[in-house]
């Protein structure tokens, strides 16, 4: 079982474990919408400025990390509105950063919670912590004219159960709470506030609404709304600029909608749609669609022309694309065009169509009001105005929040050069492309310095448009003296030793990884990929939808013995002794009081061992853990780290 490290391990306020708060791996890999992400100015292409525009998008400065942002209030299972609104309140007389903790729980939302500028709601689990919404108007989470506040890891769920229709299908029936129009999270007026790992579910009108600027909401999970008929009801609804939307997955909602004069400059990056993306009426353009994965279910509405594969052909039936303009005479068309670049478009109820899928060309659109071919209405430009680099988005996400040291953690690593050679002719396109001596593709990373060793490595590659099947091997380049530029069969890298193999069926939209050994920190890596035997296979390149990868496990050694937990050294010294440490079998925990809980955990947040204190002194068995570090936690204080031999 995975729980939270946080106040088991650490004091309340002063306590810097937020990453295992949240009962995940602490990673060293900034994310999409963090602090510190920049943007490469090398990629800018000067056809293009709005990317200058784009790169602001979101919480300026970067939604705060968990280790940022203090704790000062607690709240356990049974808290309603009243007591969030109390704790809120009082946590924002305070100085700086602070946030409220929910316990694993149930909590009654009631009434609306009224949020704070430098207050937010951190959820012990995201799937253990559940607001369980109960009233029928108003905003269920308000942010009303606050800066810096956000909502991290929970669930906030209606009461009402799961929607009877998943789809609109223009029937009086889809407004199933007609006296209900609570949302479940409205941003209004407000500026640099967040989403981080939510789940809204079930929710009655709109899940979101967004009429402000500078909001980032990231690796959410939305699923349902009860109000999918006329008047904007169940809406993911983005109203304001210059927000982010990134990492979410989206389903079975009327819309997500960009829409209204004051919708510009907002990105919407890499997420997992099961729903289109409408311009739905008279926004202002320049905003960018890019690297998003969206797919139309089977069962979603196409009009009773198209194949008939929806629950309900009336002759009002909805015609969903992936991506629609404004759809009505009623509407009105975007001001300028918006920007639909490297997304995967695929539209199971339109006999599984792939539009806007080109990851080689830019759309740009709507074209018009109401066209008489949706599919259309973002038409591609000219291959020659494809972006320079490769992305209208061009972060640089290779710098780890940990520091070039952060031990325990796992480093991702972005391709610097991939091309294949196809006999003596070489092809630098968006595809890497394997078959036995015929067809061999070329990879280099460059791997952060650091003092922590690898002590995993992954290379991760995704199928592009072509399946396959049999062995595939990585081996080790014995130089690196090429670019994709260049890269010819008398520069080609010599083939040195096996770093990793894996032999399966290869399925087009699939990743997959190759475990790779003797990776050393510092050096610059080619790789070399080359299929042993079976059927031909293409992976995406980096400039392709899903670019190669590499994922670096690290572990310190000692000349870089800092602790995951980054905790301050006086956090872990006390009264309490721990001992012997390095253990082998047995560790003994002095200067505690009986009746305190003692909670062994694994550094990825596993809880091994719980006991109760009989006495003052208590002795636990070692002898079954494996080798490694671990933390006891001792109830009502710090946490004591010590090592299993």
């Amino acid at each position: 079982m995975k729980t939270s490290l946080f106040k088991q391990v650490c004091n309340v306020v002063s306590c810097l474990v937020f990453l295992l708060l949240i009962g995940q791996k602490v990673s060293a890999q900034l994310k999409v919408g963090d602090p510190g992400v920049t943007f490469d100015a090398s990629k800018y292409d000067n056809r293009y400025p709005q990317m200058k525009e784009w790169q602001k998008a979101g919480v300026r400065g970067g939604i705060p990390f968990l280790k940022d942002v203090k704790i000062v209030k607690t709240l356990t299972n049974g808290a309603n509105s009243d007591a969030i609104n109390s704790a809120i309140n009082d946590a924002s007389k305070q100085s700086g950063l602070v946030a409220v903790l929910l316990k694993n729980g149930t909590y009654t939302i009631d009434k609306r919670i009224k949020m704070k500028s430098n207050v937010s709601l951190i959820g012990e689990s995201r799937d253990n912590v559940k607001c369980i919404i109960k009233m029928n108007s108003g905003d269920a989470f308000s942010f009303y004219k606050v800066r810096k506040s956000g909502i991290y890891t929970l669930t906030i769920q209606g009461s009402w159960g799961k929607p009877k229709y998943d789809w609109n299908y223009s029937l009086d029936a889809n407004d199933e709470l007609k006296s209900n129009n609570n949302i479940s999270v409205k941003f209004n007026d407000s500026e640099d506030c967040w989403l981080d790992k939510v789940n809204i579910l079930n929710s009655a009108r709109d899940p979101v609404r967004v009429p402000a600027n500078h909001i980032t909401l990231r690796d959410l999970n939305v699923d349902g709304a009860h109000k999918k008929a006329g008047g904007a009801q169940g809406y993911f609804f983005i109203q304001g600029a210059y927000n982010l939307i990134t990492g979410c997955k989206v389903t079975h909602l009327r819309h997500i909608s960009l829409q209204g004069g004051n919708v510009e400059y907002n990105v919407v990056y890499d997420n997992d749609f099961r729903q289109e993306v409408s311009f739905h009426s008279g926004d202002k353009g320049n905003n960018l669609i890019e690297n998003n994965k969206i797919t139309l279910p089977f069962d979603m509405p196409n009009s009773k022309a198209d194949t008939p594969n929806a629950v309900y052909n009336n002759s009002n039936e909805p015609n969903y694309y992936a991506i629609m303009g404004p759809w009505s005479s009623q509407h009105q068309n975007s001001e300028k065009p918006n920007f639909i670049f490297k997304n995967n478009c695929l539209e199971k109820n339109h006999n599984n169509a792939r539009p806007w899928s080109n990851p080689s060309l830019l759309y740009k659109g709507p074209r018009q009001v109401k066209p008489s071919n949706p599919a259309t209405n973002f038409p591609a430009l000219s291959a020659s105005l494809t972006p320079k680099g490769g992305t209208l988005y061009p972060m640089i996400l290779s710098k780890n929040t940990g520091g070039s040291n952060a031990c325990n953690s796992t480093v991702t690593v972005a391709g610097a050069n991939d091309a294949y050679l196809q006999q003596s002719a070489k092809y630098n396109t968006n595809e890497l492309r394997v078959e036995g001596n015929e067809r061999v593709s070329y990879l280099q990373f460059k791997i952060p310095a650091n003092s922590a060793s690898i002590v995993n490595a992954k290379l991760q590659l995704t199928v592009s448009t072509d399946s396959g099947s049999g062995r595939i091997d990585v081996l080790k380049g014995k130089s690196n003296s090429w670019t994709e530029d260049n890269l010819s069969t008398t520069n080609k890298p010599l083939q040195g030793a096996k770093l990793g193999t894996l032999t399966t069926t290869y399925t087009k939209g699939e990743t997959y990884s190759w475990t790779l050994t003797d990776l050393q920190p510092g050096e610059t890596l080619t790789l070399v990929v080359k299929q042993v035997n079976g059927n031909d296979v293409s992976f995406w390149s980096k400039e392709g939808v899903k670019p190669p990868k590499l994922e670096l496990k690290l572990s310190c050694n000692s000349a870089a013995s800092k602790s995951i937990l980054s905790l301050e050294e006086k956090e872990l010294t006390s009264a309490i002794k721990v001992y012997p440490n390095p253990t082998q079998n047995y560790v003994t925990v002095s200067n505690i009081k009986a009746g305190q809980e003692l909670i062994i955990y694994d550094f990825s947040g596993n809880v091994i061992f719980k006991k109760v204190a009989n006495s003052s002194a208590e002795t636990l068995d070692t002898s079954g853990l494996k080798p490694g570090k671990y933390i006891i936690s001792i109830q009502g204080k710090k946490g004591i780290q010590f090592i299993k031999k």
